[in-house]
């Protein structure tokens, strides 16, 4: 019989049983005694394992489990090789292995001594040791571990695996919506130069990305990079940015090629390159010029006015005289710096942009404008001065045609624009509310070459929805306007709040905006159509209604009724007296504020007086919006404000003001009515009659 002492386990395993826990406790110690097992063992360094033999003499035609087997152990052997090396997990490191799920039964092993015989019995376990340690048992024999597989453990891995897979596509897919690239024209001619700009997050690295692509079309004249920090609601948002000066190569229409970084792509913009203009005879450094893009608009279209100043030459001290048109209001656009080459000579180039919304039909003149500048000569310079030739350039006026608003537009309030959309969004869909619900109705209408004061105010569904089960409580209107490349880009922007308070249906009406496209010159609408929103009534249980004792029941309620009412008297009193407290401790109205109000009040009304005896309603409009918001202490942008907390008699003349302004009908404007109700508008109600120079004297 063989026998031989069982070499120790790795020592990163500590915990070990005696397999005798595998076996049955019935079995004789002559059945344990034909059990030989040795067991293999790692090296410290990893690099080879030794596998060892495990025979076990067992009765070759009985199973561990059958009689036959306990009664004669001896007339039955037969042996099996536990394992072999190529099935051995010998890449995993005892580290590794220690995180490893233990057996559960191997969890309970126990080291041996060196001089105790193993277990040979089996009655414990339906598999015997040989088979415990074959080919097909899920023990691990580099550590002596058994590999469990959870079922539970196995979905939750792969369910958290998928979770972060879905993660980095939605991140990625947003990201590669940031990464961005932009130009400031996109029509230039041959010898001028181009700014692009390319925008990532702060984990791009725009500074590295591959600008190779350019050499084919395009002349890299400078560069230069930003990062922009900002926090909004509490999260830091970083923007990185770089900016590259380009000059073509040829003219044609060229292609700005997409640039890719951390996995994210921008989108290629096509720039059209004007053959080189011809330089003009004689020896000119300094050139100034203007350009309109239209040379006929409608009454308040958007017309881009650009001023010119390309110089090959320093300047110092260079001004142009201030755009100041009649009947016309004038916005400043961001100014735009590059340069361009004729003829081998470099230029640098200024652009000033406006934009000009007339307010008067018929001939608008834009007057003559004036450049003043002072040449800077090198190396010559008068007490830190530099001295030089000094010059004034000027060019022509201009003269735009302003067509009256076409009588077929339909519309109270006149939108010449070259684009609009209106559209709606639900915080909660219609057809999913319920009894009690709510949901945010808002409605954003955008509107492309016109002001934001423009926009006319978003028709409210209150009026054509009040009916009984469903109420509609609106918010605040508001505005915006964004500066773009061909001008300003203006949002309007109004909220509701829909609730249902019983089951039934109810169609809110369809918005309708008429506007006038510039670009074809026809009448379009932007519409929202008509929104049906049906409200299942709940179904509510008519609950049992048991019969008490009366008497019982009286008692109760005579009981009840009583502390009621003191807890109602005890609330009341204690209201009474927290009232009375704050009203002690409210500070008095100081005078010397309400003097400041009336010292900044008393140019205003002499500025209305005079704009309204020179039937000037643009300067009217704005001195008045200066006013309100002094008077009534309120924020007003537009006449819609004022109107809102003015009375019946001012807000008919602001109306009138409005129609001259914005309507169709453009006939003489007489403003000594409106003076009159801003005049009754600042008396206060407590103090008669009073005159306005009692209040604001305009001297």
């Amino acid at each position: 019989m063989h026998r031989s002492r069982s070499r120790p386990i790795a020592k990163t395993h500590k915990k070990i049983k005696p397999l005798s826990r595998l076996c049955s406790s019935k079995t004789s110690n002559n059945q344990k005694s034909n059990l030989a097992i040795r067991v293999k063992t790692h090296q410290t360094n990893l690099r080879t394992v030794k596998t060892r033999k495990i025979q076990i003499k067992t009765p070759s035609k009985a199973t561990p489990n059958s009689k036959a087997f306990h009664q004669n152990p001896t007339k039955h052997r037969w042996t099996k090789k536990a394992t072999s090396k190529s099935k051995c997990l010998s890449r995993w490191s005892p580290q590794i292995s220690r995180l490893l799920p233990r057996h559960k039964w191997l969890s309970s092993v126990k080291r041996s001594k060196s001089n105790r015989l193993w277990s040979s019995g089996c009655a414990g376990c339906p598999m015997i040791p040989a088979a415990c340690y074959g080919g097909n048992s899920d023990i691990n024999h580099c550590s002596g571990y058994a590999m469990e597989r959870n079922p539970m453990k196995i979905f939750v891995g792969r369910l958290l695996r998928l979770g972060v897979y879905l993660c980095l596509l939605f991140w990625g897919a947003l990201a590669h919506a940031e990464l961005s690239a932009s130009v400031d024209r996109k029509t230039i001619g041959m010898g001028e130069t181009i700014r692009l700009t390319l925008s990532g997050d702060g984990s791009d690295r725009v500074d590295q990305i591959d600008l190779s692509a350019l050499q084919f079309d395009w002349e890299i004249l400078s560069s230069g990079s930003s990062t922009n920090t900002s926090f909004i609601n509490g999260q830091r948002n970083t923007t990185r940015s770089i900016e590259l000066d380009l000059m073509p190569l040829r003219d044609g229409v060229l292609s700005i090629p997409a640039f890719s970084a951390g996995g994210k792509r921008t989108t290629p913009i096509a720039i059209t390159v004007q053959p080189q203009t011809v330089a003009d005879s004689g020896d000119n450094s300094v050139r100034f010029s203007t350009e309109i893009n239209k040379s006929e608009v409608y009454i308040q279209e958007q017309l881009i006015l650009t001023v010119t100043v390309e110089q090959a030459i320093n300047l110092d001290g260079a001004e142009v005289t201030p755009i100041n048109i009649d009947g016309a209001i004038v916005e400043e656009l961001s100014r735009r710096n590059f340069q361009r080459q004729i003829n081998g000579r470099l230029w640098r180039v200024t652009q000033l942009r406006y934009a000009v919304y007339p307010q008067q039909r018929g001939l608008m003149e834009i007057p003559e404008l004036a450049l003043t500048a002072r040449e800077v000569l090198p190396g010559r310079s008068l007490l830190g001065a530099r001295l030089g030739k000094r010059f004034v350039l000027t060019v022509d006026a201009k003269a735009i045609e302003v067509k009256p608003v076409p009588a077929a537009f339909p519309g109270d309030v006149w939108l010449p624009a070259s684009s609009l959309d209106l559209t709606q969004s639900w915080s909660t869909a219609p057809e999913t509310m319920a009894v009690g619900d709510s949901s945010t109705r808002t409605l954003t209408l955008t509107a492309a070459g016109l002001l934001s004061s423009q926009l006319p105010s978003l028709t409210s569904t209150s009026s054509a929805a009040g009916t009984t089960g469903i109420r509609i409580y609106p918010d605040q209107e508001s505005s915006d306007q964004i500066e773009q490349n061909e001008g300003f880009v203006s949002t309007r922007t109004r909220s509701e709040a829909i609730v249902a308070s019983t089951g039934g249906t109810w169609t809110l009406p369809e918005v309708s905006v008429p506007w006038w496209n510039t670009q074809t010159d026809t009448l379009e609408y932007a519409r929202l159509p008509s929104t049906t929103i049906s409200i299942d009534s709940p179904q509510v249980d008519i609950p049992v209604t048991e019969l008490a004792d009366t008497s019982r029941s009286t008692r109760a309620t005579t009981s009840g009724g009583l502390l009621l009412w003191l807890v109602a008297i005890s609330g009341w009193l204690a209201t009474a007296v927290m009232a009375f407290l704050w009203w002690r401790g409210q500070p008095e109205d100081d005078p010397s504020e309400s003097n400041q109000i009336e010292q900044r009040l008393r140019p205003l009304v002499s500025a209305i007086k005079a704009a309204t005896k020179k039937s000037d309603p643009v300067s009217a409009r704005s001195l008045i919006l200066q006013w309100a918001s002094l008077h009534f202490a309120v924020r007003c942008r537009t006449l819609d404000d004022v109107r809102a907390v003015a009375s019946p008699r001012l807000s008919q003349e602001l109306e009138v003001l409005d129609a001259v302004l914005f309507g169709s009908s453009k006939d003489s404007w007489n403003g000594d009515s409106l003076f009159a109700a801003i005049s009754e508008e600042a008396v206060p109600k407590n103090s008669g009659e009073a005159p306005l120079s009692m209040l604001y004297p305009t001297r």
